[in-house]
């Protein structure tokens, strides 16, 4: 067991830390955005519809494609990709008749060209690889908890070269509850054969938090390297802090 300290706060007895992916360690900007543009590309091929609403569709999806950057409330990358699927259907019935499992079929058609390129679209957030270090050194157990697929999980950490860092990976299809349940940590609990009491979650959302909260967690860290603002983050996390140079 160890301790763990950010911005003056200390968790005692850790074992155990959970990691968000992106937007915690992996630059969500680039690859959620490059993923959602094509995604959005795709979807206007297929119903024919006015090229001009690609602007418009990417911001339905959480994804201002002008600025370049994820929008705070999402719903890319911070709610389920069913969710995303579920508010684009929504929106695209005021142009065309689609359905959920359309789109869903486009999605996956798109996420797998994807995979051929995305590696350049893929970027560790500075301070990420010595913070798991620094972690390993007092042997805690690290493990990825994430909404995106398992799959794609372990493929980017291994394309990023951060696989050896961690233990086990939850991803959106390891569990069918929603990371906000807590169900997914309560998986990597059972595996590690840690008690909630001593572990923690470090992420860069309110479904962190919560994560953290309904598992009975210790407490959690919520990083401002996503696209949730200060203040609201402030609203659910033990820590906040600006990115993983504070976690030591």
């Amino acid at each position: 067991m160890a301790s763990i300290f950010c911005n003056g706060y200390e968790f005692k007895n850790i074992e155990a830390v959970l990691f968000d992916k992106d937007g915690t360690f992996v630059d969500s900007n680039l690859y959620w955005g490059k993923l959602g543009e094509n995604r959005i590309n795709a979807i206007i091929d297929y119903y024919k519809m006015d090229k001009n609403l690609f602007y418009e569709l990417c911001e339905v999806i959480g994804y201002d494609s002008k600025t370049g950057k994820l929008i705070y409330n999402g719903p890319l990358a911070i709610l389920s990709r069913d969710e995303v699927i579920e508010t684009l259907v929504s929106h695209l019935k005021k142009y065309v008749n689609s359905d959920f499992e359309t789109v869903d079929m486009i999605f996956n058609k798109v996420h797998e060209e994807f995979l051929k390129d995305v590696y350049k679209y893929t970027k560790l957030i500075n301070g990420s690889v010595e913070c798991f270090e620094r972690l390993k050194i007092k042997g805690i157990k690290l493990a990825v908890v994430t909404s995106d697929s398992y799959a794609n999980t372990c493929e980017t950490l291994k394309s990023l070269k951060v696989d050896k860092y961690f233990d086990y990976v939850v991803g959106k299809d390891s569990c069918p509850e929603p990371k906000k349940t807590g169900k997914p940590a309560e998986l990597v609990l059972n595996k590690f054969g840690v008690k909630p009491e001593n572990a923690i979650v470090i992420g860069d959302a309110p479904m962190d938090a919560l994560m953290a909260k309904n598992s009975f967690m210790q407490g959690s860290i919520l990083v401002q390297t996503g696209q949730t603002s200060l203040e609201e983050l402030t609203k659910y996390a033990t820590v906040v802090c600006v990115n993983l140079d504070n976690v030591n």
